[in-house]
């Protein structure tokens, strides 16, 4: 059942975010807690050459950023305006955390464009969201 106050795109937007957030969570928080596996994993089905820059509190780190996402896109669905700049900074954080500690390596062109994607999106739904 739809809520009249919350408009199509917001919900659409809101539950792709959900999805991919969540995904992201739920991997960065595996990769933590069973990181021999993870780096791995990595090593083999990646490009990464070396893996030393790769820690548990890497992955956890990440996964608090992916929450953070979460909490804000939950937020924004009750359209809460902090949640939209909860949203941006942890999307923000989940884009130059990697490059910072891998290098420019660690740098995604298609991160970016679609954290601008939905960051834009969003924005042209700021106006139903309430102060709160």
């Amino acid at each position: 059942m739809e809520n009249p106050g919350r408009p199509p795109l917001l919900e659409a937007l809101c539950l792709l975010s959900f999805a991919g957030s969540g995904t992201g969570f739920l991997l960065s928080l595996a990769a933590a807690l069973f990181f021999g596996t993870a780096e791995n994993l990595i090593s083999t089905l990646s490009s990464v050459g070396d893996t030393t820059p790769l820690s548990p509190a890497y992955f956890f780190l990440f996964s608090i950023f992916f929450l953070a996402s979460l909490a804000g896109v939950f937020m924004m669905r009750r359209l809460r305006r902090q949640g939209f700049f909860i949203y941006m900074a942890a999307r923000a954080a989940i884009l130059v955390f990697p490059p910072l500690v891998l290098g420019k390596e660690a740098f995604s062109a298609v991160a970016i464009i679609f954290t601008l994607l939905f960051v834009v999106l969003y924005a042209s739904q700021y106006k139903n969201f309430n102060g709160q």
